[in-house]
């Protein structure tokens, strides 16, 4: 591949792309608008997880990766569970590149949805997904206000998927305070020290670091950096995989979920810009 292009896939009725330089490779479904995998050159070694029996033909969301949740986070849409698509439905939509640039070592692209409306949110707005692909990958959900008047409020997250080997080797570093747990009806827990994992876990952390760190075997293995996030979302579905048709039994070994999330609301007032940024390394 030339350093300074894409290769553009299509099949199974969805497109794909797969963009390389001298830094780093990252693959893309335009199906969600999902970034499927980040392989820094210097250790080639992908930092995301896909399940191997995820749906890519965009019959339903992709497990793995980078899901985009938006204008809602879970079923946090003041809507009877099931009514409106979790996580909203922006990952389902089909994705367009309108913008691509590279040096040579960087390439910087930027992805634009079919449409920013639908069931439960009919606000005027654009919604952009930044790309930087470098030693880093950058991904950032930039949400524009078009509306004229009204205010309007929404949450979001980047659902990312964590390829992690092996999770009983694994601790997450940055994380203090205390959390809410979906687990338990949402009870107010402290941090565990070590941040560890032994079993399912859904949490919800309001005290957001800017910088996290996967840590395994006791030696740094991913940095998360944060921006324009108010919630840190950490998850595992341990057992509760077996029940899920797009994840074998077994793959919660190898995965953690830390979601850098707006699970509070953020209101856009006409002409304001939010934008929710992850830096992965």
């Amino acid at each position: 591949m030339n350093d300074q292009t894409y290769q553009i896939e299509e099949k199974d009725g969805n497109r794909f792309v797969t963009v390389s330089n001298a830094s780093a490779s990252c693959r893309i479904s335009l199906f969600g608008g999902h970034v499927l995998s980040f392989t820094p050159s210097h250790d080639n070694r992908d930092r995301l997880w896909v399940s191997p029996v995820a749906v890519l033909n965009g019959e339903r969301p992709i497990r793995g990766g980078i899901p985009l949740c938006w204008p809602w986070f879970s079923d946090a849409h003041g809507k009877a569970k099931g009514e409106l698509p979790s996580h909203g439905f922006l990952r389902t939509q089909m994705w367009d590149i309108s913008e691509f640039n590279c040096d040579g070592t960087t390439s910087e692209m930027v992805l634009t949805p079919a449409t920013t409306k639908g069931p439960g949110f009919s606000y005027e707005c654009t919604v952009k997904l930044r790309l930087k692909i470098a030693r880093e990958l950058t991904v950032s959900l930039e949400t524009t206000s078009l509306e004229e008047q009204q205010a309007f409020t929404l949450n979001c997250a980047l659902h990312t998927y964590f390829d992690v080997n092996k999770i009983a080797d694994v601790a997450l570093e940055g994380l203090s305070g205390e959390y809410k747990d979906k687990l338990e009806d949402w009870a107010v827990k402290p941090s565990p020290t070590p941040y560890t994992f032994s079993g399912e876990t859904d949490r919800i952390h309001q005290e957001a670091p800017e910088t996290l760190t996967i840590v395994a075997n006791q030696s740094p293995y991913i940095t998360i950096g944060s921006a324009g996030h108010d919630s840190i979302v950490v998850w595992n579905p341990w057992q509760s995989a077996a029940s899920m048709s797009d994840m074998d039994a077994f793959g919660y070994k190898q995965m953690l979920c830390v979601e850098t999330a707006v699970t509070n609301g953020t209101t856009l007032k006409p002409g304001d810009v939010h934008t929710l940024t992850q830096v992965i390394a």
